[in-house]
């Protein structure tokens, strides 16, 4: 039987790295953005720039909302038989909405994929230019709308797999769901 409800929480181990990495990268872009602007290589100082523009803009909101979920103690992934929800992308699924769930656990593509019956839906309501283009893509090219990135979530790769295979297949709004293999990973 199927619990009413699971949750998994964000790894601390893959936030601590976030940081450090985040740390390390606009650190080393700051040195050497003062050492080509004493050089006056000033193209590549504003490469430079954009490139920390970039990062920042992307990955730092992204890190700080996995921090603020993870001091607060709430759960990166939540599966309720109507709903999942996934603090990782933002997004809140009813399992009606879910074509199909397909995983792959081999490096250096070591995601789940949720696919979305009506992805559109979906990506009208993103406001980030960048997530949109990105749920187009993975829409078009990879089988699905949005990805979970098992190293994120704190957890067995096997038991986040089997819980959402099973809250997926127990659903009621899902009457003829693809499901994830078990047996294949």
């Amino acid at each position: 039987m199927v619990p009413k409800n699971k949750q998994f929480k964000f790894s601390t181990f893959a936030i601590i790295i976030g940081w450090i990495i985040f740390t390390v990268l606009v650190t080393i872009e700051g040195i050497l953005i003062i050492s080509l602007w004493v050089d006056k290589a000033y193209i590549a100082v504003g490469f430079l720039m954009l490139l920390v523009s970039f990062i920042s803009y992307e990955a730092f909101p992204k890190l700080f909302r996995f921090t603020k979920f993870y001091i607060k103690n709430e759960p990166a992934l939540i599966l309720t038989k109507d709903k999942l929800i996934d603090n990782v992308n933002n997004q809140i699924y009813d399992w009606g909405e879910i074509k199909k769930i397909q995983y792959n656990f081999s490096y250096p593509a070591n995601h789940i994929s949720i696919e979305i019956k009506h992805p559109a839906k979906f990506i009208k309501k993103e406001h980030n230019s960048y997530n949109r283009l990105i749920m187009k893509l993975n829409t078009k090219f990879f089988d699905g709308t949005f990805s979970l990135k098992p190293r994120l979530i704190n957890g067995q790769k096997k038991d986040i797999v089997n819980s959402l295979n099973e809250f997926l297949k127990n659903s009621n709004t899902h009457n003829s769901s693809k499901v994830l293999d078990q047996d294949t990973y």
